[in-house]
């Protein structure tokens, strides 16, 4: 397909998306049409197919513009997925090669209670058995892990950061603890590992120089939710009737201002969202600061659009029968998740100030 044609797909399911949001945040539910949508699509192997980073970025805002939680968890199952690449074994490359292209769902359970925003450096200490390694600990937010069959995680082994592909097997509990602000529909559930294997056959050999869609999709979910809240500004805005004149709310000044301010901050969220995935299509040496900075211009971009656009809605937009109140939840989620806008401020100062280099994507 061409990008065009991937972008059009992206906007069919964002409208199934949407149409059933609202719901799935109130009950907080997966949103199981979207993930059946999305399997059967080609969206959901485009990245193998060769499609570009942008593109891929441009797809993933439209997904979030229909509901960020699905788009969320779609990207985690889009990170973990395509770590097959990086295993070392040809036969199990095969075969999660086949899984992933039929559909099968993978989850991201990297997150740990101890390290925070240090996902790529596991803390909990795994023992070495015939055949692998086994470990026993919690793993938490991992989006739409109860949907996987299959799992990446990390630990130390022998000392080191390693990662797996692990089956979600009867050693992996779900502890039903998510009852959350924003993301709801995410089911960013606490996993428990209960002496669980992590087989040799399915170590990853990740190469930190290599782009992954995690750290170049996050600054894209929050460009979607951005999108939805101005759009949805200024239809209220449009619609909107004052008493006694009957005019409509466009017309006041702070709202005008308001709206434009509003497409100013989307429009250079968005564009330096674009210049990190051109460079990352690209390989140029600063992809990964670009993409960290991508990240904390894009959360704070949707956190002020969203807040502003409830601002325009007054007390309607206040009612759950609106989707802003819902976009001011979401958008609020950006900036907690890793990296941090604190943790990037933290590696891009000494970064450019050449007292330490920035962690791998």
């Amino acid at each position: 397909m061409t990008d065009t044609d991937l972008l059009g797909e992206a906007e069919r399911i964002s409208a199934l998306l949407a149409e059933h949001a609202a719901k799935h945040d109130r009950d907080t539910t997966f949103p199981g049409e979207g993930q059946a949508a999305i399997v059967r699509s080609p969206l959901n192997t485009a990245l193998l197919e060769g499609t570009s980073w942008l593109t891929f970025g441009r797809v993933l805002a439209i997904l979030s513009r229909g509901d960020a939680a699905f788009g969320t968890a779609w990207l985690m199952h889009q990170g973990a997925g395509l770590s097959y690449l990086a295993l070392m074994d040809p036969a199990q490359r095969a075969f999660f090669d086949a899984e992933f292209r039929r559909g099968t769902w993978f989850g991201n359970a990297l997150g740990e209670p101890t390290s925070g925003n240090q996902f790529l450096m596991p803390q909990q200490q795994a023992r070495q058995v015939e055949g692998g390694w086994r470990i026993s600990g919690a793993k938490r937010f991992v989006s739409g892990g109860e949907q996987a069959k299959y799992l990446v995680t990390g630990a130390l082994c022998e000392g080191r950061p390693s990662f797996f592909i692990i089956d979600k097997d009867d050693s992996v509990r779900v502890e039903e603890i998510w009852d959350p602000m924003g993301m709801r529909a995410t089911r960013s559930q606490l996993l428990h590992l209960q002496d669980t294997l992590l087989p040799e056959s399915r170590r990853l050999g990740f190469d930190p120089t290599q782009p992954n869609p995690i750290s170049l999709g996050l600054p894209w979910i929050s460009v979607g939710l951005a999108e939805a809240a101005l759009g949805f500004a200024i239809s209220y805005a449009k619609e909107r009737r004052l008493p006694p004149e009957n005019r409509p709310l466009a017309e006041l000044q702070w709202v005008q201002f308001s709206v434009a301010d509003m497409s100013i901050r989307l429009e250079a969220a968005r564009a330096l969202a674009m210049r990190a995935a051109t460079a990352t299509d690209q390989r140029a040496p600063d992809f990964p600061l670009l993409q960290m900075q991508a990240k904390v211009v894009a959360n704070e971009a949707a956190v002020s659009i969203a807040t502003a656009a409830l601002e325009v809605s007054g007390g309607s937009g206040y009612l759950r029968s609106r989707p802003i109140e819902r976009y001011v939840r979401d958008a609020m989620s950006g900036p907690l998740m890793a990296w941090s806008p604190a943790v990037v401020k933290d590696f891009l100062g000494k970064a450019l100030l050449g007292l330490q280099q920035p962690p791998p994507g």
